[in-house]
């Protein structure tokens, strides 16, 4: 299974990255998650990832390269499954301090 705890927003629950960016329709495939945390493109709380399987926790900060720009995305809860853009996009949201400076 791709998280543990139980659901998605339970405490201690985590997911790995190519599931995640997945289930968040940052990616068309699993496949293409996994080859773009292997690039090491990806960090997760300013750490640069490198394994498809990093483990992402709720509150966790990551920036994604996202053609020419680049997301920053704080995790406010993992989701349960690859559902439609509206759910995915109420997992996550842009760090207060990101959005301060332009």
């Amino acid at each position: 299974m791709a998280e543990t705890g139980g659901s998605g927003s339970g405490a201690g629950g985590h997911m790995r990255m190519d599931v995640l960016l997945w289930y968040l329709r940052l990616v068309r495939s699993r496949s293409q998650g996994k080859s773009l945390a292997e690039q090491g493109v990806i960090r997760a709380n300013g750490t640069r990832v490198v394994k498809a399987h990093h483990a992402v926790r709720c509150g966790d900060i990551l920036t994604v390269p996202q053609g020419s720009r680049v997301l920053v995305l704080q995790i406010d809860h993992l989701p349960w499954r690859r559902g439609p853009a509206e759910e995915a996009i109420a997992c996550y949201r842009e760090p207060e301090d990101r959005r301060a400076a332009g």
